[in-house]
């Protein structure tokens, strides 16, 4: 019986077998003819990390300027209601008209910060409270005479500084007020009807208090109290002692000189009346008129020629004046006068140098506001942390989850997949679309991952068959993620020799 054939064949077969690791680039780290059966079966358990990060070209999650909440966002504030525009103000003003008779007033702040006060006219109230507003009609009412003993009273009905803002994923979103100084963000949860389940974090926008941050005054205050850019208040001179400003003789007449001091003994009693005068040197010669300029004597202008016709002379390039028509036998005409080139005009500022203008020196700007990043897991588990006290003007922003991923290529199940609250690895991925195809080669994968902010994206390499043998880290997906799962050239090979075994089972 010759058995060199069949030896030949079997040769061959184990030939092919010990080649398959050379032609795959020894990629067959879990399964050798089934490449998509991947894993990794430790006898003791082990821990690796998972990156959030692939690339150093990628930015953080979450909002670029967001921050934890700090020890002063947990602490409330207990101080006096100050009135704002918008405000409905009940003012109480016992005797004003008739003696043992209440006269009650109620009136709206304007957008200028003024009410208008029976007999008082308009007064500036915006930014004060009431025990203050209080204060200021009492004195205003006694300088005027109108009242001797004024005993006024305040109270803002209508309050509409102390509220906060809800945007987003919520049941009620609007505007709600501040009812405490202790609010907090568990105690408005109910209020706004829960906030979504698949929500991970929101923000809370918080103004800064003033004077933090600012880069103009704040509402109410004066200008004084505001931001004043550096170079733009002019200092008054010094004051020096030889000068005196007549103020009864400024109107109509201009600043007089000053007369001459008198002496010792012809110098009158100074009267407790007499207000004393000012002396301003300088100030004087900077508000007296100015000096008349001579006068401009205009030099005479040399007499024109009169006009005369151009026309191009071919030989020279220029513009000419016509030749006149010809003289009389015996005279000679004026010689032909050349035009020079117009130039243009030069522009009315000179022209920038590069290098001139100083960069370094510009100004920087601070942020009016802070964003403050609410872990929302953290917050409804019971972490006091950030439990945060809900200030005047918060803006709550609970982001509506739209996050999604993408599978593609060798997948079973290959589609867009929603994160659903939840941060998802490339394994969570996988699983979710029931593994790799028949034809997937794990070792060729790639992820696209899109740039926030600009129009690139960038496509990173990835080996799952070493991910999934744990000879690397896992990693977390991210919004509008990409993952394309490759082939190889050996995959039908050994799909069709998977599927030859599998026909002979069961036959002994």
């Amino acid at each position: 019986m010759d058995y060199k054939p069949a030896l030949g064949a079997a040769l061959r077969l184990a030939a092919c077998f010990g080649l398959l690791p050379a032609l795959t680039g020894c990629a067959l780290l879990n399964g050798f003819l089934d490449p998509t059966a991947v894993g990794h079966f430790p006898i003791e358990s082990e821990e690796r990390c998972i990156r959030r990060v692939l690339t150093p070209r990628e930015p953080p999650l979450g909002l670029a300027n967001a921050v934890e909440p700090t020890a002063d966002d947990l602490v409330p504030h207990f101080d006096d209601y100050r009135v704002t525009q918008g405000d409905v103000v009940a003012i109480v003003i016992p005797d004003l008209n008739t003696p043992g008779q209440v006269e009650q007033v109620v009136v709206e702040v304007s957008f200028a910060g003024n009410i208008r006060v029976p007999l008082l006219g308009s007064v500036k109230v915006v930014g004060l409270s009431e025990p203050e507003i209080e204060a200021e009609l009492n004195a205003r009412y006694r300088e005027a005479g109108l009242l001797p003993q004024p005993d006024v009273r305040v109270y803002a009905q209508t309050r509409r500084a102390r509220t906060f803002y809800v945007r987003g994923a919520v049941g009620a979103p609007g505007q709600y007020q501040i009812t405490v100084p202790d609010l907090r963000l568990l105690d408005i949860v109910g209020v706004i009807q829960d906030i979504g389940a698949t929500v991970t974090k929101f923000y809370v926008i918080r103004k800064q208090p003033d004077g933090v941050g600012t880069v103009c005054p704040a509402p109410g205050l004066p200008p004084s109290e505001g931001y004043r850019p550096e170079g733009l208040i002019l200092e008054p001179p010094p004051i020096e002692e030889g000068f005196q400003v007549n103020f009864a003789s400024a109107a109509g007449r201009g600043w007089q000189p000053p007369p001459e001091p008198p002496s010792a003994e012809s110098a009158p009693a100074a009267s407790p009346a007499t207000e004393p005068v000012i002396p301003r040197s300088e100030l004087e010669a900077l508000l007296a008129p100015p000096e008349a300029p001579p006068p401009v004597v205009a030099e005479p202008q040399p007499k024109e020629a009169p006009f005369a016709p151009l026309v191009f002379d071919p030989k020279t390039g220029e513009l000419i004046e016509a030749p006149a028509r010809p003289a009389p036998p015996g005279e000679i005409g004026p010689p032909a006068r050349t035009v020079p080139p117009v130039a243009a005009p030069s522009p009315p500022w000179p022209e920038a140098q590069p290098g001139e203008f100083d960069w370094e020196n510009i100004p920087e700007l601070e942020l009016e506001q802070r964003v403050i990043e609410i872990d929302a897991r953290a917050l409804f588990a019971g972490d006091p942390a950030y439990n945060i006290v809900i200030r005047d003007g918060d803006v709550i922003n609970v982001p509506v989850p739209t996050a999604v991923y993408y599978l593609m290529g060798e997948v079973a199940r290959p589609g867009v997949y929603a994160f659903g609250g939840r941060d998802i690895t490339i394994k969570q991925a996988l699983a979710s679309a029931g593994g790799f195809a028949p034809f997937a080669w794990p070792s060729r994968a790639e992820v696209i991952r899109h740039q926030p902010g600009s129009d690139k994206q960038i496509t990173i390499s990835v080996n799952l068959d070493a991910i999934f043998a744990n000879l690397q880290d896992d990693f977390y997906l991210r919004d509008d993620d990409i993952v394309n799962v490759g082939t190889s050239i050996v995959a039908p090979f050994l799909y069709v020799i998977r599927n030859s075994f599998r026909f002979t089972y069961g036959f002994g």
